[in-house]
C-alpha cells in the first residue's frame, strides 16, 4: 500500500488505534522513519506488521446478562377445565378457582367502599361535640386556679421540704504523710486490678470447652439462617419481583360456564387475548415492569373552524 505524501507530516500526531485502524503502524522509533519516505509493503511479506482486527476489540456481552431474570415458563399449561370439551370434575374445579377470586375481589372493593364511606348522623360531628374536642384539657386545669388556700399550703409545704443550706466544706492543705498515703493506696489499687485481671485471663483457659461450644452454636444457627434464606429466595425465584411502582396483578381466569360449552371447535367462543397473554407473562417473569395503560388528556380546547367553502353555500 503507497501511503500519500500528504500523510507523512501528520501521522505522527494520530493515535495509534487510528493507525492501526488505517493499517500503518504506529509513529514511534523506526516505524517513524519508516514513514518519512513512502514505500510499498507487498501483502504477506515480512516486513508488513500484523494487527488484530477492529473488529476482535469490540465489546463483549458479560456472561451475567445471559441469565434469565425468572425460571418459570414462558408458555404456561392452562388447566384441564380450560378445555373446550372438558369433563365435569375439571371444569367444576376451575369454576371453583375463578369463584374465588371473584369473592376475594368483591371484599376487597367491600372493605374500600366502608372506609371511604361517610359516618351515620349518629356519629357525625356536631359544633357542640367540635368545641367539647377543642376544650379537651383546658377545663381541667381551670379548676383547680379558683382556689385562693390550695396556692399558698403548696408554697408552705416547699418551704418545709427545701432543706437549709449546707455549710461550705473548708478544704484544709494535705501533709506529706497524708500524700504518700494516698500514693501507695492508688498503687495498691493498681496492682489488685492487675492481679484479677491476670486470674480472669488465666480462668479463661478453662474455659475453652465452653467457647468451643457456643462457636459451634453460634456457627450452626448462621448455617440454619443460610439454608432459610436459600430455601426461600429458591422459592420466590419465580415470582414475580417489584419492579416499578405497581404491582403485578395476576391476569382473569379464562373460564367458560357450563351453557358456554360446546363440543365443537367450531362452535367454541374465544377466552381470551393472545397480545394480552404474552405482555402479561413478560410482567410475571419480571422482563419488564408491571405498567397501566395511560390516560389520555388534551393540553389544549378543540377549536371549531367552518371553512369558507362551507360557509358559502346557501340554500
Amino acid at each position: 500500500m503507497l501511503i500519500p505524501p500528504p500523510l507523512h507530516f501528520c501521522v505522527k500526531s494520530v493515535a495509534p488505534w487510528l493507525c492501526c485502524w488505517i493499517g500503518i503502524p504506529p509513529p514511534s522509533g523506526a516505524a517513524g522513519a519508516w514513514l518519512l519516505e513512502p514505500r510499498c509493503l507487498q501483502p504477506g511479506g515480512p516486513s508488513e506488521p500484523t494487527w488484530p482486527h477492529p473488529a476482535a476489540l469490540s465489546p463483549q456481552r458479560p456472561p451475567r446478562l445471559h441469565a434469565r431474570p425468572s425460571q418459570a415458563p414462558a408458555v404456561e399449561v392452562v388447566p384441564a377445565g380450560a378445555s373446550y370439551n372438558p369433563s365435569f370434575e375439571d371444569h367444576q374445579t376451575l369454576l371453583s378457582a375463578a369463584h374465588e377470586v371473584e369473592l376475594q375481589r368483591q371484599k376487597e372493593a367491600e372493605k374500600l367502599e366502608r372506609q371511604l364511606a361517610l359516618p351515620a348522623v349518629e356519629q357525625a360531628a356536631t359544633q357542640e361535640s367540635t368545641f367539647q374536642e377543642l376544650c379537651e384539657g383546658l377545663l381541667e386545669e381551670s379548676d383547680g386556679e379558683g382556689e385562693p388556700g390550695q396556692g399558698e399550703e403548696l408554697e408552705a409545704g416547699d418551704a418545709e421540704v427545701c432543706p437549709t443550706p449546707a455549710r461550705l466544706v473548708t478544704t484544709e492543705k494535705k501533709t506529706e504523710q497524708q500524700r504518700r498515703r494516698e500514693k501507695a493506696a492508688r498503687r495498691l489499687r493498681a496492682q489488685q486490678a492487675a492481679l484479677r485481671a491476670a486470674r480472669l485471663r488465666h480462668q479463661e483457659l478453662f474455659r475453652l470447652r465452653g467457647i468451643k461450644a457456643q462457636v459451634a452454636l453460634r456457627l450452626a444457627e448462621l448455617a440454619r439462617r443460610r439454608r432459610q434464606r436459600q430455601a426461600r429466595r429458591e422459592a420466590e425465584a419465580d415470582k414475580p419481583r417489584r419492579l416499578g411502582r405497581l404491582k403485578y396483578q395476576a391476569p382473569d381466569i379464562d373460564v367458560q360456564l357450563s351453557s358456554e360449552l360446546t363440543g365443537s371447535l367450531r362452535t367454541l367462543k374465544p377466552e381470551g387475548h393472545i397480545l394480552r397473554d404474552r405482555f402479561k407473562s413478560f410482567q410475571r417473569r419480571n422482563m419488564i415492569e408491571p405498567r397501566e395503560r395511560a390516560k389520555f388528556k388534551r393540553k389544549y380546547k378543540v377549536k371549531l373552524v367552518e371553512k369558507r367553502a362551507f360557509r358559502e353555500i346557501q340554500l
